[in-house]
């Protein structure tokens, strides 16, 4: 049986053919969700190759945000420059002249992102602007984060966001490393799950929902389908959709990032509880396999 509401494991896909001589990296670059699977905005994954770079560029569309799952690199954003690790969180608002960098001669940049409420990579609006240039790359960088023009973050100095364990939130930690006190227009937030955590049975009334298994492996509940996720995997939640999340470990955990699309905290995404996850939810068949 074919799952009714997109699972999709990233490594299987296609990468997009994309022109170098506009601007665009050596490496990989995939489109995860778009509007083909339902979706008002675009997720990507993206691949640098050591030493590439993603050219001057802005969009005119639509706000970009990405994160970085591994390597080094060097972003500018206006008149930003700055170093990015595992654990950074960028938001390019519309308009904005940006690139990307991979600083290492030997291990690939690897980020996930959202083109925010553009449903395709050409409704993007993206306008190639031409080389990163020496004085970019020797430009003091900007060390102090409280001096930069865009928002970057890193999730090791976000805050916990409190949130009602009567309402099925049993997660260890949840936060919002991007939200709307940052200008975001889409909400992105961490949620951690201990072994054997279910988040339980609830609704986004006024958001889409994309999540993402950063680490660890879990079932998720989307609807009437049950699949299993692990490190790498998405699934999308369309607004209103009753969905659950549960860590199928013993011993390690779940970390699971993800956008509340168009709304920019979880306080706007009309949230409502539908109830615990029961025994015969964790055991019912799987749906498929990704």
């Amino acid at each position: 049986m074919a799952f009714q509401h997109p699972y999709i494991r990233i490594g299987g896909l296609t990468p997009e053919k994309l022109d170098e001589s506009k601007g665009w990296p050596e490496g990989e670059f995939r489109v995860v969700l778009d509007e083909k699977q339902g979706c008002s905005s675009t997720m990507f994954h993206q691949i640098l190759a050591p030493n590439a770079v993603h050219h001057r560029h802005r969009l005119d569309n639509c706000d970009e945000q990405y994160y970085i799952l591994s390597g080094h690199g060097l972003a500018g954003a206006g008149p930003d420059r700055v170093e990015v690790h595992p654990g950074h969180y960028h938001l390019i608002p519309k308009g904005v002249e940006h690139w990307l960098v991979n600083l290492s001669r030997n291990d690939p940049l690897i980020i996930i992102g959202l083109y925010d409420r553009a449903p395709s990579l050409g409704a993007t609006g993206c306008v190639h602007l031409g080389g990163v240039t020496e004085e970019d790359m020797n430009a003091p960088r900007t060390l102090d984060t409280g001096r930069l023009q865009y928002p970057l973050v890193h999730q090791d100095a976000v805050p916990m966001v409190k949130v009602s364990k009567d309402e099925g939130w049993t997660q260890d930690y949840f936060c919002e490393p991007l939200n709307r006190s940052h200008g975001a227009g889409s909400c992105w937030m961490l949620g951690y799950f201990g072994p054997h955590t279910v988040h339980m049975k609830h609704r986004h009334d006024r958001c889409e929902e994309i999540c993402y298994i950063l680490k660890g492996r879990g079932l998720a509940g989307v609807g009437a389908d049950r699949g299993e996720l692990v490190e790498g995997d998405v699934h999308y939640i369309p607004a209103g959709c009753e969905h659950w999340l549960a860590n199928l470990s013993d011993t390690e955990d779940l970390v699971a990032p993800g956008w509340y699309i168009g709304v920019g905290g979880l306080d706007e995404s009309g949230f409502a509880y539908n109830g615990p996850v029961t025994e015969e939810d964790i055991n019912a068949p799987r749906t498929g396999k990704l």
